[in-house]
């Protein structure tokens, strides 16, 4: 996988940061007694008369389309299929890799999950090759940029290395902040992340369960990096947050002679 590649993936669309109000809900608070037009989306339930959405979260209030979502101020990474995740390897045996993926169960990646299917085999079919259904490929303490397969209550989230951006990746520093402020460090159309990578000359893959890889010519780079994205995450649900961030940067790297 190129390390150089900036990722903006497209399920974060759902929580770009301007779609939301600035109210902070709590728990139980009502959202809206108007059930005929709006719909409980993520974060929220109807209540036993169905005449109320509520909320479950402490969060901002989010209407999309006729969707009332609150996203929460912090949580933790629920899996769900589809979603691109950093992980890291924890433990293997000869049938599947453990990994960690910031979430309250670990994820397993079986050999199978590990290679592209479709190639071509030899004569007859020929033998399958001998990584298909072993875990030589990565070792213990490797980062890989993995996407969910399968995810529920019963059975561990399942994960693959297959598909574009995934894979193992080299070098470079991993942080993880709250995974409901990770649309923030993106901003609406990639704007923040964008900003990010330009002012401080760093690559930056950001995913959905908190972690962000991120790797610059320096560590005087990486460092003013760093401090950006806590930053953002400290003041997730203020406004005005890009261009606070843009002069923040600025100054900063004036300060510290960063070029």
């Amino acid at each position: 996988m190129e390390e150089n590649e900036e990722h903006i993936d497209d399920d974060f669309e759902d929580f770009e940061e301007d779609d939301a109000s600035r109210a902070v809900v709590v728990p139980g608070e009502v959202l809206t007694e108007d059930v005929n037009n709006f719909l409980p989306g993520r974060g929220t339930i109807l209540n036993k008369e169905k005449n109320k959405i509520i909320s479950l979260n402490i969060g901002l209030k989010q209407i999309k389309k006729n969707y009332i979502n609150v996203i929460p101020l912090r949580g933790f990474y629920t899996p769900r299929p589809g979603d691109k995740v950093i992980a890291l390897v924890v433990d293997k045996n000869p049938v599947k890799y453990k990994c960690d993926i910031n979430s309250k169960d670990f994820g397993q990646l079986k050999p199978k999950n590990t290679i592209k299917r479709g190639r071509t085999r030899g004569f007859r079919g020929g033998d399958v090759d001998r990584e298909d259904s072993s875990t030589e490929r990565f070792d213990i303490g490797e980062i890989l940029i993995v996407k969910v397969l399968s995810a529920d209550r019963l059975n561990k989230p399942e994960l693959t290395t297959v598909g574009k951006y995934l894979g193992k990746k080299s070098g470079g520093i991993v942080i993880t902040i709250d995974p409901p402020k990770i649309p923030r460090v993106i901003g609406r159309n990639g704007s923040m992340i964008k900003m990010l990578k330009s002012l401080t000359g760093c690559n930056i893959f950001v995913t959905q369960n908190g972690r962000i890889w991120l790797k610059g010519e320096g560590i005087a780079h990486e460092r003013l990096l760093i401090e950006s994205i806590h930053k953002i995450a400290s003041e997730a649900h203020t406004v005005g947050l890009t261009d606070r961030m843009q002069e923040f940067i600025i100054n900063e790297k004036k300060k510290r002679g960063i070029e």
